[in-house]
């Protein structure tokens, strides 16, 4: 098992990494949806995938805790498998989970990953639940990713997600400080632009609704924070809390708009 220290922007990345390292140990708990939908993701993955797939390398970029990882270490058993973090906390209870030889472990922003960073075969595999929404700019990412490997295959948070506390946001005259979210459309745009210019060759996508329940608004706001997802939009403005949870009531339930996304390189 070996662990590489990268290079990475000195950026807000930095307090990501901080949040995302503290949420590590109870991380498994906490993120239902992150662990629901990285099984819906490997689950089309295997139906993308041809049946006789067998990569030379896998990558696992925003691996946190494994939910991704886990299946290519099991799915593949000959391959090795390369896991992006840029949460030093995530990358260690990774390894603790996961202690075999096949894995090594990079501490990395995975917005940057580039093949200057990590070169591995032809014939490979990168896969990513859920952290691009996190990234200031999801196309260059994407093109960095296919310099990486031939096959790519992501899921993201969408615009769309959360709509219950926008609303109550809304109904008290308040603005939530959930960051901007990227949309669907926009990323279609994306996959078709890189088709144009032969860079990818196939694509495909389809989004998913993945529900959330609390007890209350205050469970959801605890529920982001446990997680490290906590991190507010630039500039934003502090809310009253207490008037949004009066809004929402007693039980309340959140959607988590998600795309999946996969392009093969010709």
């Amino acid at each position: 098992m070996s662990e590489n220290a990268l290079p990475r922007k000195l950026n807000s990345a930095q307090a990501a990494s901080r949040r995302f390292s503290d949420a590590a140990r109870d991380y498994d708990h906490h993120a239902r949806v992150q662990k629901h939908s990285a099984q819906h993701l490997c689950q089309w993955l295997d139906q993308m995938l041809p049946v006789d797939f067998n990569p030379k390398a896998c990558v696992d970029v925003g691996s946190g805790t494994g939910f991704l990882t886990e299946h290519l270490l099991n799915k593949f058993p000959e391959s090795a498998v390369h896991a992006v973090d840029l949460a030093q906390g995530m990358l260690t209870e990774l390894t603790r989970k996961y202690p075999t030889e096949r894995l090594h472990t990079h501490l990395l922003n995975g917005e940057e990953l580039a093949v200057e960073h990590l070169w591995i075969p032809n014939h490979s595999l990168l896969v990513s639940g859920m952290c691009a929404q996190w990234f200031s700019n999801i196309e260059e990412a994407i093109r960095r990713w296919l310099s990486v490997s031939n096959t790519v295959a992501f899921s993201v948070l969408l615009d769309g997600s959360f709509q219950a506390w926008e609303v109550a946001h809304a109904d008290t005259g308040q603005t939530s400080g959930l960051r901007a979210l990227p949309r669907d459309d926009d990323l279609q745009d994306i996959m078709n632009a890189l088709v144009a210019e032969g860079i990818a060759a196939s694509t495909a996508h389809h989004t998913k609704d993945f529900l959330d329940h609390h007890p209350d608004g205050l469970s959801f706001a605890r529920s982001l924070r446990a997680i490290g997802a906590d991190q507010p939009r630039v500039n934003h403005t502090p809310v009253n809390l207490r008037k949004v949870i009066s809004a929402l009531g007693e039980a309340c339930t959140m959607n988590y708009h998600i795309g999946f996304y996969y392009l093969e390189r010709p």
